[in-house]
């Protein structure tokens, strides 16, 4: 099934997603951070694209013959604004760094193969020519996933995958999707949505995501608590290594050995390209209707989760927010009169500090209606406030617009970054508090105090992900040491209270270090060798997942700290 081949990139140059989609922050919200964080009422836009600063490409005429004649001379792009577009992905240092001008590190060109020949070539000419290979696609990697490093070799080019584009086959039988990686979110729910079927997975980055980055990351949609996460909706991929092709076949289970789709799931693209994914779809709700309620705290309500949770009563979506993230949310989203007499009532009700639980129902009218209502009851004496559907649709009408607020954030000299982990629901609440300690004493370690906040974002049986959002005023010429102490204080506080180093950004470069915690010597030795294996001369995104940096001082602080 065919999508229209087009190879610009969807997003703008220096921030997330397009024009003329930021929203101000609300009247409230902003009160709350020149309080807290000390927002000034300041305008830094960023600088403007001709004066971006590039290195010019290190590829002599050989180098562009060769890859040329793989791709032709349509899909080989070394221009200066496709050499900026993907030169970074969109976590908070590369966006300082795009606003700053600085992209020296950009790939010397970027290609665009058409086929599964076309990638084994260029391995092949990569391999003989020492030139470093950064598979790219949406460009949303929040943890310098994409970044153009080069590692022992001297030139590099990203090779893009938005012309493996096509939707292969969708099976109502089976209940999958084939799909090629270059394959956005938006487009391939559009076509699955005239079979009535969805795959379901809609992270944040849905928008501007493929469904090879959310393979090759492990990602997790919003909707997981009713459709599981990506890596346990796969069940077959075909990968081009440049040792050779994998066709990982079609099956629902298997018990032959270790699973190879679970070492090339999170790969990140160090052991091959994925050219073709199969995924497990769903019927499609006729429709979803909300519910909202708020606890007394947020350990009432992460022991409310538990509880739902483990006796099977979650329905389709589930998230709470902690008490800070519920405040910022009602002046942010709800604002003016609404927040101030949401808050009243709340107080009357007892609930001074409370904290807001959003859940979706899926199905047919009358079903999905019918089970609010049964789930209602289930809630009956738990201590929450019913406050109806308004707060449940406000957040899915803005559920993919929060990352433009960060662009907003950072032209009024606010760094804005979120972060993630996971542990059990007997350790939660320990964790959470440990972080958010920890992190605000980072802070104060610069004279910059955070506003930080937390949702519990995804849920198993045996625990549950914490996602924090926080904010800071940016210290100019300090950005990124602020920015590195916060995300060391937080990664520390995962490793020593027992929570994973991420839950579903992937790791990239910035969380190499606790990767290395996390699983330990023997794992990464083994991925070591699995890479010699696969990329005998290891042009396949150098200083990435096992090969990444020891710490955030070792992957920033170079001559030139912004590099």
């Amino acid at each position: 099934m065919g999508i229209q081949e087009d190879i610009k990139p969807r997003m703008r140059w220096w921030g997330w997603g397009v024009d003329g989609h930021d929203k101000p922050i609300k009247p409230g919200a902003t009160e709350i951070l020149k309080s807290v964080c000390g927002m000034e009422d300041v305008h830094t836009p960023p600088v403007k694209l001709e004066d971006v600063k590039v290195n010019p490409s290190k590829l002599d005429a050989d180098d562009i013959a060769a890859l040329k004649a793989i791709v032709g001379d349509e899909f080989f792009k070394d221009d200066h604004y496709t050499r900026v577009m993907h030169t970074y992905g969109r976590s908070y240092p590369d966006l300082l760094r795009l606003r700053l001008g600085k992209c020296e590190g950009a790939p010397d060109a970027i290609v665009y193969p058409g086929s599964e020949d076309d990638i084994a070539k260029l391995f092949e000419v990569c391999s003989e020519r020492g030139i470093a290979v950064i598979p790219f696609g949406g460009g949303t990697s929040v943890a310098g996933g994409v970044e153009a490093m080069r590692g022992k070799f001297k030139k590099a080019i990203s090779i893009s995958m938005l012309r493996f584009n096509k939707i292969v086959e969708i099976d109502t039988k089976a209940m999958t999707v084939t799909v090629q990686p270059g394959v956005f979110g938006p487009d391939l729910e559009a076509e699955l949505g005239k079979w009535g079927v969805t795959v379901g997975h809609f992270p944040q980055s849905f928008e501007f995501s493929t469904v090879g980055g959310w393979a090759s990351c492990r990602s997790a949609g919003q909707e997981s608590s009713g459709y599981g996460r990506i890596d346990k909706n796969i069940v077959g991929l075909r990968v081009v290594t440049p040792r050779g092709p994998m066709d990982i076949r079609t099956v629902p289970s298997t018990a032959a050995g270790p699973d190879p789709r679970q070492l090339f799931l999170g790969s990140e693209g160090v052991f091959g390209i994925i050219t073709e994914i199969t995924v497990q779809i769903h019927k499609k709700p006729e429709t979803m209707v909300f519910d909202c309620y708020f606890f007394p705290s947020f350990a009432e309500g992460i022991e409310v989760f538990r509880e739902l949770e483990q006796n099977g009563d979650m329905p389709h979506l589930a998230r709470l927010s902690n008490e800070k993230e519920t405040d910022f949310g009602i002046k942010q989203l709800g604002g003016g009169n609404l927040g101030k007499t949401l808050s009243r009532y709340l107080s009357l009700r007892g609930q001074s500090t409370p904290c807001m639980a959003v859940f979706a129902f899926g199905g047919s009218k009358l079903q999905a209606r019918s089970d609010r209502e049964a789930f209602a009851m289930k809630l009956t004496g738990k201590g929450g406030v019913r406050l109806g559907p308004t707060a449940g649709m406000m957040w899915i009408k803005e559920r993919f617009t929060s990352p433009y607020l960060r662009d907003v954030m950072m032209t009024s000299d606010i760094a804005v970054d979120t972060l993630e982990t996971c542990t059990t629901w007997d350790n939660a609440v320990n964790l959470h508090n440990h972080i958010v300690e920890d992190m605000e004493a980072a802070g104060q370690k610069h004279g910059t105090p955070l506003y930080l906040f937390c949702h519990v974002s995804h849920l198993y049986e045996s625990g549950c992900s914490l996602y924090f959002t926080y904010f800071m005023k940016e210290k100019k010429g300090e950005e990124l040491q602020q920015w590195a102490d916060v995300k060391d204080a937080a990664t520390n506080a995962m490793e020593k209270y027992a929570g994973t180093c991420t839950h579903h950004h992937g790791v990239g470069q910035d969380h190499a270090p606790g990767l290395l915690v996390e699983n330990g010597d023997m794992w990464i030795e083994f991925l070591r060798y699995a890479k010699k294996f696969y990329d005998p001369a290891g042009i396949l995104n150098p200083c990435k997942l096992q090969d990444g940096p020891v710490s955030l001082r070792a992957r920033y602080e170079a001559d030139d700290p912004l590099r």
